[in-house]
């Protein structure tokens, strides 16, 4: 009995967790659906491109060679089709690309794959472990804009490249390739799981205090300038 009561609490808590997700992951959920548009839009306009440049190459061997009109008939509609399957074509590499790849790609569109292939797998992970990945996914859209701005030749860089392109989703990975059974909410298993996120949560605010570790500074000197040069001028005092 209870077993069976503190199943049924596992499973009530886990539905909750899931449905009343964090401010975080609505954002995230936001953002994702951002950047889907982006790409879909990028692949509209290479698509134009494409027929733009092909109509463009047969109006071109049209005024050197005669091309008949048959040839004509069955040439628009293969240059339209190729146009068309071409808004299929991903714009860039998947998730899935070969690891030379990822190995070469910016930081910070690695960190924002990474961040969608995340948002992607929490459906699958257990509730207690969605607030840790949410502050993960949060985290790794903090540090874009700071990632794009490492030498990419650096330690700090070679250490968020392994962290983020590397341990972090192979944890993910190597978690949901357990059996159902070794994943349930109350497994060791998922606790251990939920640890680990932790940690690596841990890591990248570790990793986002570095980065911004020169902006600190200089805030913290400016800082210091206004407070030594206006924090006794009596007309901020009202005197």
């Amino acid at each position: 009995m209870a077993f069976e009561l503190e199943r049924v609490l596992y499973e009530t808590e886990d539905f909750l967790r899931r449905n009343l997700r964090s401010r975080a992951a609505r954002e995230a959920q936001k953002r994702r659906a951002k950047r889907k548009m982006i790409e879909v839009l990028r692949r509209v306009k290479r698509a134009a491109y494409i027929l733009a440049g092909l109509l463009a190459a047969m109006v071109g061997v049209s005024i050197f060679v005669d091309v008949g009109f048959l040839t004509w008939m069955m040439a628009i509609p293969t240059i339209f089709l190729i146009a068309f399957l071409s808004v299929f074509w991903p714009s860039r590499g998947g998730a899935d690309e070969a690891p030379e790849a990822q190995a070469v790609r910016p930081l910070d569109e690695l960190a924002s794959r990474v961040e969608d292939g995340l948002i992607d797998r929490c459906k699958e992970l257990p509730g207690r472990a969605l607030p840790a990945a949410d502050r993960i996914i949060a985290r790794l859209n903090e540090l874009q804009p700071h990632l794009g701005t490492l030498d990419q030749g650096s330690v700090l860089a070679g250490d968020a490249r392994r962290l983020i392109g590397q341990h972090l989703p192979r944890l993910v990975d190597t978690y949901l390739d357990l059996p159902p059974s070794a994943r349930g909410p109350a497994t060791e298993s998922s606790q251990r799981f939920i640890e680990s996120l932790e940690i690596v949560g841990g890591e990248l605010d570790h990793l986002l205090d570095q980065c911004c570790r020169d902006r600190q500074l200089s805030f913290e000197t400016q800082n210091r300038f206004i407070e030594s040069r206006y924090s006794e001028d009596p007309r901020l005092k009202g005197e």
